[in-house]
């Protein structure tokens, strides 16, 4: 009897700054192993496929590099977690306006991150392990619903509200570990990022732009600073940065209350960049959805969650935006 393959999976969280990488083996995280490079998500397309396939061969290598001992015959999977508008399904960017990734619109990003592997698996002196590496199944899935499917595994019997806040507004409801669309008051699209709060989308206004232009609005900025700076200075009692952040939170429990009212989750979990400021506006969020009463948490490894959720890409998931 042959001895059954190890099946090892490489995800790759596919920021517009950074691309960071993980491994996971036989479903389970390897704390110790990851790595990230700088996206190029601005160059043309050629250029952002090979730097993938740059960060899926170095993982795959460090992976082998690490073991000792024999291990059995392994079984690459790859999986992606990218920004929407994106066919996960088809493995097709819909990126556009963004800021990052435009060279990709129109693109199947899988077919051609296939081709560059087979590219170099086959040159003279290439490791063996190669070969299996470039017939590995790519999977694809949304950063935020990664984000919240890996959060929602320690929660398996939970209703969950999960947001990343970031350069905008990610988002999943999550019932018992499914992803909920178009039902007990969620959106058709399952996500809050195009519906509309006070005549704007919701992406625009509690993102890193959206507090920036509330900042401005509240003229609470100098021309220079950027979300990290008004962060700092609310932290430092500085008036106009904390009536800023307590209008934010304020803003965000207002859009949220007439999802989480029907929805009813147990908790609200937060990621992304602007989280790290929950101190800062988690009170004026609680009382805005008042009078519900939902616990907020705060994930301070998102990226472990990201990694966890696109273990679920191949287990038949409904992970598509």
């Amino acid at each position: 009897m042959s001895p059954a393959r190890t099946v090892v999976t490489l995800a790759l969280d596919a920021g517009g700054t950074f691309v960071k990488g993980g491994v996971l083996e036989n479903g389970l995280l390897w704390p110790e192993l990851r790595l990230e490079q700088p996206s190029l998500s601005e160059a043309d397309a050629e250029s952002i496929i090979a730097r993938l396939a740059d960060l899926i061969i170095r993982l795959a290598d460090a992976y082998m590099g690490s073991r000792l001992a024999p291990i059995p015959p392994v079984n690459f999977r790859v999986g992606a977690a990218f920004p929407g508008p994106f066919d996960y399904e088809r493995g097709i960017s819909r990126i556009r306006g963004l800021g990052k990734y435009e060279n990709l619109y129109g693109l199947p990003v899988g077919t051609l991150l296939r081709q560059e592997l087979k590219r170099r698996a086959f040159p003279a002196g290439s490791p063996p392990w190669m070969r299996d590496l470039a017939a590995a199944d790519i999977a694809f899935g949304n950063d935020a619903v990664l984000f919240g499917l890996g959060a929602a595994m320690r929660y398996p019997r939970e209703r969950l509200l999960c947001l990343t806040l970031g350069t905008g507004l990610g988002s999943v409801f999550i019932d018992r570990g499914q992803v909920i669309r178009g039902s007990d008051g969620v959106p058709a699209s399952g996500m809050l990022y195009a519906e509309p709060f006070e005549g704007m989308p919701a992406d625009d206004q509690f993102g890193r732009r959206g507090i920036l232009a509330l900042a401005d609005a509240m003229q609470a900025r100098q021309p220079d600073e950027d979300v990290v700076d008004l962060a700092r200075a609310a932290a430092l009692e500085d008036h106009a940065a904390v009536r800023l952040w307590h209008a934010y939170g304020e803003r965000l429990g207002r859009m949220l209350r007439p999802y989480a009212a029907v929805f009813r989750p147990h908790r609200l979990i937060l990621g992304g960049q602007i989280a790290k400021s929950l101190p800062l506006f988690g009170g004026s969020l609680t009382d805005a959805l008042h009078p519900m009463h939902l616990p907020l948490q705060y994930e301070d490894d998102p990226q472990r969650q990201v990694f966890e959720g696109i273990g679920l890409l191949f287990s038949g998931t409904d992970l598509t935006e």
